[in-house]
């Protein structure tokens, strides 16, 4: 079935293939429109269309989209559209929007594109924290920060989870999530002020991929000192170029980002579909 995708598709299909991230009876084809389905990390359901390619009829493109999802048996999954900033999907990206609202799906939350180069400099360590590996850690105390940094969050995806799954249940797939990312061992760290964590940064092999502060120690820029700290590591690494994500309402994260050097390279539009 890969063989049914253009270059590059086809080599990161099979790439994520080799991942344990996909597989060829989760890709579909039909006329000139392509789909693949992708999961976060190995073992787990597939949660993401990938390598969508509607073609040029957004009604064909809608309709195997939807035979896909029934095919699939899924409950729910999200589709990104990632563009410069300005761009519309609706406008941009005009076959692919309307197909996903024909198969059902809609566009729930946009989200700021970020970027660190090395030429902006590293930001520095304010010195308040200390650092513990959190892979060197019993899972359950990382689990249970998880939990308490979920509180009162300002990410849509967490706040659906929590809604839909529960805090414990949205804890135990982010800690699996984290803990698969292609990372140093001592890069995903906790973060503590004396005895008492304060939250967690965790860097992978090319972002910032998670950073949280629990409720009682928010209001006093540690976000800061974790961005600093997950920055750094990556930069020490020799990374010259570090992205990251936050949603567009969360206004305190994406501060953080540009009080960090991080500048916006572009939006991302998240779709969802929930079965009825």
């Amino acid at each position: 079935m890969f063989d049914q995708f253009p270059e590059p598709a086809r080599s990161q299909l099979r790439a994520a293939f080799d991942e344990g991230r996909t597989r060829p009876e989760w890709c579909f084809a039909e006329g000139q429109a392509r789909l693949a389905y992708w999961a976060p990390f190995p073992g787990s359901d597939p949660a993401i269309v990938w390598q969508f390619d509607p073609g040029p009829d957004p009604v064909a493109a809608g309709d195997l989209l939807r035979r896909s999802l029934a095919a699939m048996g899924l409950t729910k999954v999200i589709h990104d559209i990632s563009l410069q900033p300005g761009l519309d999907p609706a406008v941009d990206r005009a076959v692919e929007h309307e197909a996903l609202l024909e198969a059902g799906f809609v566009m729930e939350v946009e989200r700021l594109l970020l970027e660190w180069v090395a030429v902006s400099g590293v930001p520095d360590d304010p010195g308040r924290l200390t650092y513990r590996p959190a892979r060197r850690m019993d899972p359950a105390e990382v689990i249970d920060l998880l939990v308490r940094i979920s509180q009162g969050s300002l990410d849509h995806d967490t706040q659906v989870e929590l809604a839909t799954s529960g805090a414990e249940h949205e804890a135990r797939w982010m800690y699996d999530d984290l803990m698969s990312r292609k990372a140093k061992p001592g890069w995903f760290v906790i973060g503590y002020l004396g005895d008492s964590p304060v939250g967690l940064v965790a860097p992978d092999d090319h972002s910032i991929a998670y950073i949280g502060v629990v409720p009682e120690h928010r209001g006093h820029g540690y976000v800061d000192d974790l961005l600093a700290r997950g920055t750094r590591t990556l930069a020490e690494a020799g990374l010259q170029r570090v992205v990251a994500a936050t949603d567009v309402a969360n206004v305190p994260t994406a501060n953080a980002f540009l009080r960090a050097g991080y500048s916006e390279t572009g939006r991302l539009f998240r779709y969802y579909w929930r079965a009825s």
